[in-house]
């Protein structure tokens, strides 16, 4: 991973988290990794970070979605 991954994924996760408040970080690690399986088939210990951007991604834009 590099520092441009990084920085998306964490920037990214802040952003899901402020659209879910009430969540706990373990909770929203969890969510996001069941969308991650979900999406790629397989576990989230071997998902890859882009794959795990991706599902953090759909997440917000789902919740963003919702609140409209």
């Amino acid at each position: 991973m590099n520092a441009v991954e990084t920085t998306a994924l964490l920037q990214t996760l802040a952003e899901v988290w402020e659209l879910c408040p009430d969540m706990r970080l373990g909770q929203l690690v969890a969510t996001i990794g069941v969308l991650a399986e979900d999406a790629t088939d397989h576990s989230l210990w071997d998902a890859e970070d882009n794959e795990l951007l991706a599902a953090m991604q759909r997440f917000r834009e789902d919740l963003l979605a919702r609140a409209r």
